[in-house]
C-alpha cells in the first residue's frame, strides 16, 4: 500500500537502498554539476584530464553495504517493514540517443522518487547514470502497486540530459520562472527536493530544469499548497526536516532559515544543533580522487522520523542526538558511515511507502 503525507507520520513501511557493488563510477557533466558545491578544485582537475570517472575502495562498499542492510534490520525491529531494491554487482550499460553511461544502484532511494498521498512518482533525474535507477526498484513498486489497488505508480516524461538543454549557471542565482523559454530547458528534479507537510509542499528549486519538473508534480496534485524556496544546490534534507507540526530540525549553517521560509512557517520552532565542525573534512584515500558528494554538516541533520516522537540518527551524529533528546524525542541510533562519500545519510538512504498521517494543513 502506498500512502505517505509527511515526513512525521507513523512509518508503516519503507524502502532502504543498496549501494553499487562496483569500484568504478561515472563522473560526468551532470554528475559534476550535481555535486559541483561539494567538490574541490583538486576532483575537478582529476576528472578533466584523466577522464569522467573515478574508483571507491572495494572495502567502503562492502562496509557500506552491510550498514544499509544493518539499517534495514533496526528499522525492522522497530516495527517497520522494510522492502529493498535488487542487487547491481556488475556494470549495465546505458544508451540513449543522446548519451552513453552505466547504470547507478539504487542507494540513495530518495532521490528519483516521490512518494506523496497514494502515489509514488518516478522524478526526471538531472544525472545521467541515474536514468534507469528505479528498474532496480520495480519489483517493490508492483507489490505496492498491486495492481493498482495499492495507489498510484507514476513515471515523468522522458527528459534529454544534454548540455544545451541544462541549467547550469550556479543554483544561487536569480532566475525569472515567469519569463523563460520552457522549449529551450528539459525537466529535472529529485523527490528529495520536497519536503512534504500534509497540504503543504515546500520544494527546493534553484534552476530552470527543477522548476519544469516542480511544475509538472505541482500539476499531479492541485489540492495541494506548494511554496518554492531556494535554500541549497539541489536537495533539501540536508538543510531542512520537519520532526512535527510546528518543528523544524535545520542545518546549523542556516541561522537565517526564517527568512527563507515561507511565511506560513517563519513562526515554527527551528532546532539547531551545534555546528561542532566548521568545514567538511574529505577523508583521504577511500576513493581514488578522495571525492566528496555531500556536505558533513547536512548527514548530521539527515535523520527520518519514525512519528513525532521517535526519530531513526546516525550514531555519530552526536550534535544532533544531544539536541534532540534534550529536547525530548526518543532518539534510536545506527552505523552510517562515509555518507559525505556515498551523498546519502539515512533520509536519502530511505523512501517511506506508508506512514499513518493525514492530508491536511498542519499549520491550523
Amino acid at each position: 500500500m502506498i500512502s505517505s503525507n509527511t515526513s512525521f507520520g507513523k512509518l508503516k513501511s519503507v524502502i532502504v537502498g543498496r549501494e553499487l557493488e562496483i569500484s568504478k563510477r561515472v563522473a560526468d557533466f551532470t554528475f559534476q554539476h550535481f555535486y559541483g558545491e561539494n567538490l574541490t578544485h583538486a576532483v575537478y582537475d582529476r576528472l578533466k584530464h584523466e577522464g569522467e570517472e573515478y574508483y571507491v575502495n572495494h572495502d567502503l562498499l562492502v562496509k557500506r553495504n552491510q550498514q544499509l542492510d544493518d539499517l534495514s534490520k533496526k528499522l525492522e525491529e522497530l516495527g517497520v517493514k522494510t522492502y529493498r531494491p535488487d542487487h547491481l554487482s556488475q556494470v549495465v550499460t546505458i544508451k540513449t540517443p543522446d548519451y552513453k553511461t552505466e547504470l547507478s544502484a539504487a542507494s540513495n532511494v530518495r532521490d528519483v522518487s516521490l512518494v506523496y498521498r497514494d502515489c509514488i512518482i518516478e522524478t526526471p533525474t538531472y544525472v545521467r547514470n541515474r536514468y534507469f535507477e528505479n528498474t532496480l526498484l520495480y519489483k517493490v513498486y508492483n507489490q505496492l502497486f498491486d495492481g493498482g489497488r495499492g495507489g498510484k505508480w507514476l513515471k515523468s516524461p522522458n527528459n534529454r540530459l544534454v548540455e544545451e538543454t541544462m541549467d547550469l549557471t550556479p543554483w544561487n542565482t536569480k532566475r525569472d520562472y515567469e519569463n523563460f523559454d520552457r522549449n529551450k530547458y528539459t525537466m529535472a528534479i529529485d523527490g528529495a527536493q520536497f519536503l512534504r507537510i500534509g497540504k503543504d509542499v515546500i520544494v527546493n528549486i534553484n534552476s530552470y530544469n527543477h522548476y519544469l519538473g516542480f511544475e509538472w508534480i505541482k500539476s499531479l496534485f492541485p489540492e495541494s499548497n506548494f511554496h518554492i524556496v531556494n535554500v541549497a544546490d539541489n536537495h533539501i534534507d540536508g538543510v531542512l526536516i520537519c520532526l512535527k507540526p510546528g518543528t523544524f530540525l535545520v542545518n546549523p549553517k542556516y541561522r537565517n532559515i526564517k527568512e527563507l521560509l515561507p511565511e506560513k512557517f517563519k513562526n515554527w520552532d527551528c532546532l539547531f544543533p551545534d555546528d561542532y565542525q566548521v568545514e567538511p573534512v574529505i577523508e583521504q584515500g577511500m576513493t581514488d580522487i578522495d571525492i566528496q558528494l555531500a556536505s558533513t554538516r547536512g548527514m548530521d541533520i539527515n535523520i527520518i522520523s519514525l512519528d513525532e516522537k521517535n526519530v531513526l540518527v546516525n550514531e555519530k551524529a552526536y550534535n544532533v542526538i544531544e539536541l534532540l533528546d534534550n529536547k525530548g524525542f526518543n532518539v534510536h541510533t545506527v552505523p552510517l558511515e562515509n555518507c559525505e562519500i556515498f551523498g546519502g545519510g539515512i533520509h536519502c538512504s530511505t523512501l517511506d511507502t506508508q506512514r499513518e498521517d493525514e492530508y491536511i494543513d498542519y499549520t491550523k
